[in-house]
């Protein structure tokens, strides 16, 4: 496989194909949380959800398919609810290739291979067969919920391992599986929350019929660097884990080693002369 395609599958299909690693029983836990409503976890989500207007971070990345790794270093940049640009370079800190998303477009240059892409999601939501925006994208790359609380569904809450916990059904997905007469066993969506903070700890999804996951864990809460003068702190994961299962086994590991938000961001992206379009 030409490099564009791998990195280009690795920046896309971790971030929002639906899904994940072998769902590994938990072990159970002894705890003393007091019972919660669907409502007010809803509630207590919402209030801790990581707010910001830009965001920056130096991040180091390692994928393993099928038991093959790379590893590599991604320099992010985002502006809530307009881009995220990447800049992505191997061990020796060349760019390889320079990544932009919008609300319409998702493009990258290749500057081994002097090609680019360009085009919009419904081209990628067609390849990984899932629905995929820039909301999505921001809220996994900093621990934000992923369209969770808005939808009009049926959800529960309980406790697991000492983490609250909000199951949901998408209606779409339950329409599915009832028009396949098959029988509705679990979620399709789990959210597990901390207990103190009531960040997110863990994201699950699930398809039904496929058999495909997406399993997100966040670990290791830091406060973000902010502008001199800004009071209020901002708390993201510094440890992001994501396993796919789907065609194949993918685990991605994203590690922030720099992080801060609220600071002026540029997002240069433009396409050289004479490159190929892909």
């Amino acid at each position: 496989m030409k490099i564009y395609h791998k990195l280009f599958f690795l920046l896309i299909s971790f971030l929002f194909a639906c899904q994940a690693k072998k769902n590994l029983p938990l072990k159970p836990a002894k705890c003393k949380l007091d019972y919660k409503s669907a409502k007010t976890l809803i509630s207590l989500l919402k209030q801790n959800q990581i707010d910001y207007s830009n965001f920056s971070g130096k991040v180091k990345t390692s994928v393993v398919i099928d038991d093959k790794a790379t590893e590599f270093a991604v320099a992010l940049r985002m502006k809530k609810d307009s881009v995220i640009w990447a800049s992505i370079s191997p061990a020796l800190g060349i760019e390889v290739i320079r990544f932009s998303a919008t609300k319409d477009s998702i493009k990258f240059i290749d500057r081994i291979h002097n090609k680019y892409f360009a085009g919009g999601y419904d081209t990628l939501s067609k390849m990984l067969k899932t629905e995929i925006d820039l909301e999505i994208l921001q809220s996994l790359l900093i621990g934000n919920s992923v369209e969770f609380y808005e939808e009009d569904e049926k959800l529960r809450a309980g406790i697991d391992s000492c983490q609250y916990l909000l199951g949901t059904i998408r209606k779409r997905k339950l329409r599915k599986v009832i028009q396949k007469g098959k029988e509705l066993k679990e979620p399709a969506q789990n959210i597990w929350m901390l207990d103190s903070t009531f960040k997110i700890k863990r994201i699950l999804f699930r398809e039904f019929d496929s058999g495909r996951e997406f399993d997100a864990h966040f670990e290791d809460f830091q406060n973000l660097d902010l502008p001199q003068g800004q009071a209020k702190q901002i708390s993201i994961p510094f440890v992001l884990t994501y396993y796919i299962k789907a065609d194949k086994v993918i685990a991605i590991n994203l590690e922030y080693t720099k992080a801060s938000a609220n600071k002026s961001q540029t997002f240069p992206f433009t396409i050289p002369d004479g490159y190929e379009r892909i």
